[in-house]
């Protein structure tokens, strides 16, 4: 179990190295395209339509991060009514359908990008090559559909793949009863954050008897210096 925690936390650091660059490209993309447009009064031609495609391919792989961390939305109302073996076989049969959509998902996401890419690829001007193509297409500031689609398929193969490692560790702690996941990992979340929010909101300064603060010097207490003094006794 060790191994596939180690591979999927591997593909989960280069998706993070990828979202960092990639919204610190967005990020400047984007003020480039405001500058040039109010001071200048141009702007980049393919970039409006490439911050598009960038915002999805953000959210997708972020999905796929999310999904590593076991952070993806889920209701969980089952799994808190339940404990012991039975939740185990709940997470089993909650990453089996998971699993499946994914698969569904990749396999459309596909099909639509093959559609969409013969349909491009027919309507290419003859003597052109594809790459000659796509370079006048992109420099006009045009993205063909089919590339932006291409990030379907992909993503969500991703996806299914962390749900896959998320699997086959979940099916060994089913059988062996050792857990992989150590539970409070990833910290409080749900009511449970906000009991302990609202605690530590609510708590004051512990203090010894007679209201004073323990750790200081006081009648019968410790000094400053570590030296304990008796009340009515002149040194």
């Amino acid at each position: 179990m060790e191994l596939v925690t180690k591979i999927d936390r591997a593909f989960a650091k280069v998706e993070e190295v990828i979202l960092a660059l990639l919204l610190v490209g967005m990020i400047l993309l984007a003020s480039l395209q405001v500058l040039l447009r109010n001071i200048w009064d141009t702007g980049i031609s393919w970039a409006d339509s490439t911050l598009q495609n960038a915002t999805l391919l953000l959210g997708l792989l972020g999905a796929a991060v999310a999904t590593s961390e076991g952070r993806h939305l889920s209701i969980d109302i089952l799994s808190r009514a339940i404990t012991g073996r039975t939740k185990h076989v709940l997470k089993v049969v909650i990453g089996c359908v998971c699993l499946f959509l994914c698969v569904v998902l990749a396999q459309g996401g596909w099909v639509t990008f093959k559609v969409n890419y013969e349909q491009w690829l027919g309507n290419v001007p003859q003597g052109w090559s594809v790459m000659q193509t796509l370079r006048q297409e992109l420099s006009e500031g045009s993205i063909p559909q089919w590339l932006s689609q291409a990030m379907l398929p992909f993503s969500f193969a991703l996806i299914g793949f962390h749900f896959a490692l998320r699997l086959v560790r979940d099916l060994g702690t089913l059988t062996s009863g050792k857990e992989w996941e150590k539970a409070g990992a990833a910290g409080p979340e749900g009511e449970a954050a906000l009991d302990e929010l609202e605690a530590r909101a609510t708590e004051g300064p512990r203090s010894g008897p007679g209201g004073e603060p323990r750790g200081r010097g006081g009648v019968g207490g410790e000094g400053a210096n570590g030296s304990s003094s008796s009340p009515g006794v002149k040194p």
